[in-house]
């Protein structure tokens, strides 16, 4: 008989996108440990999609990145994707969204993305959703992979689920 393992739980990550004119990162703080619990907070310096966005949403613009400390079964990735799209709904403004929100999930082996959008790398989880690997863990760092997202190529990020990462102990 074929015994399977159970994968070990995650943080759950939501990276919050916003027109800064219309919300704060205070507001999304509250938004998101009212619902995932206390987290780990960081204001990424480096955003290079900030002028590809500011297209669709206008500007200024501004981003926040959550991640929990309490650990999650990986399935809820999917789900809480899911409901992020229905957040991007309720705060956007004349059909363009005023805040994107980036869904993921951090393992002790990885870090994977949560999208809409299907590509070659990516793997169906259900539901029209996709799972993007965008940092494996090796020799004690996270590493970007050839297909990870530009605004995620970057030391400042990469530190800041290293320390995230030690919640998972």
């Amino acid at each position: 008989m074929l015994n399977t393992e159970s994968p070990s739980p995650g943080l759950i990550f939501g990276g919050f996108l916003f027109r800064a004119d219309r919300f704060d990162s205070s507001f999304f703080r509250t938004f998101w440990e009212d619902r995932y619990g206390t987290s780990l907070s960081f204001e990424p310096k480096f955003n290079p999609l900030i002028s590809y966005y500011s297209k669709e949403m206008g500007e200024p613009l501004s981003r926040v990145f959550f991640l929990t400390t309490q650990k999650f079964p990986r399935e809820f990735l999917l789900a809480t994707k899911l409901e992020a799209i229905t957040w991007e709904q309720n705060w956007s403004s004349e059909g363009k969204r005023m805040v994107n929100v980036d869904i993921g999930l951090l393992s002790l082996e990885n870090f994977i993305l949560a999208t809409t959008k299907n590509y070659s790398h990516r793997i169906f989880i259900g539901q029209n959703i996709f799972a993007d690997l965008t940092y494996q863990f090796q020799n004690k760092s996270f590493h970007y992979l050839p297909w990870t997202y530009p605004d995620f190529i970057d030391q400042e990020k990469m530190e800041f689920f290293l320390r995230g990462r030690s919640n998972l102990f």
